[in-house]
């Protein structure tokens, strides 16, 4: 199935939220990326040099597999479940947020939308339980469970499907939790769901 709109979570685990020094969002915040972003979650990642810091954020994705009608639950319109990277250029986001701006330089840029292999999806009372977690060189640096979210996928899914429409081959990245950080060329990341791991990718800046 090809992939149509690509819709993001910002701030959507509290300890994230406060990590970057933002408010704690009383209704979800959401943003788009091109579906030229997409990268696999395997291989050489080029990322943009020379604009500062870029981060990771790992976060769980799920796509939709029939249009959404007000009501639908996660159960009854979710259809694949993948874990991806939502890269940020942190230092240019830090200005765009300064001037009221738009996100889509620090968020939308080439390879920003890193994406493994879509599994079928386990339901919503099992991805409530799932865990995830990014290591890079090998070390720990991310770790979190949907339990954790502020808004859960149920909310996700009738917040975005009511105001921007929800269909076959959109994807949701649900957000990310603490311990975002910044990378260097040659830093090697390895993804995991549920103990099953993804990569590795290899960053050239």
């Amino acid at each position: 199935m090809d992939i149509r709109n690509i819709y993001c979570v910002g701030r959507n685990y509290a300890l994230h939220a406060q990590e970057l020094g933002n408010d704690v969002p009383e209704e979800p915040m959401i943003f788009s990326k091109p579906t030229h972003a997409l990268h696999p979650a395997v291989g050489e990642l080029r990322l943009p040099s020379g604009i500062g810091e870029i981060h990771y954020e790992a976060e769980l994705v799920v796509r939709i597999g029939r249009t959404y009608e007000s009501g639908m639950t996660a159960d009854q319109v979710v259809d694949g479940l993948a874990i991806g990277i939502d890269w940020t250029a942190r230092d240019v986001q830090t200005v765009l947020k300064e001037k009221r701006h738009p996100w889509l330089l620090a968020k939308g840029f080439k390879n920003s939308a890193v994406l493994s292999a879509f599994q079928p999806f386990p339901g919503a009372a099992a991805f409530q339980e799932l865990t995830f977690s990014l290591l890079n060189n090998g070390a720990e640096v991310q770790s979190g469970s949907p339990r954790d979210m502020i808004f859960p996928l149920e909310r996700l899914i009738s917040y975005i499907g009511d105001t921007f429409g929800l269909a076959a081959g959109d994807i949701i990245y649900t957000g990310t939790p603490a311990g975002v950080g910044g990378v260097k060329d040659g830093d090697e990341l390895t993804l995991i769901l549920n103990g099953e791991r993804f990569g590795p990718l290899r960053v050239s800046l």
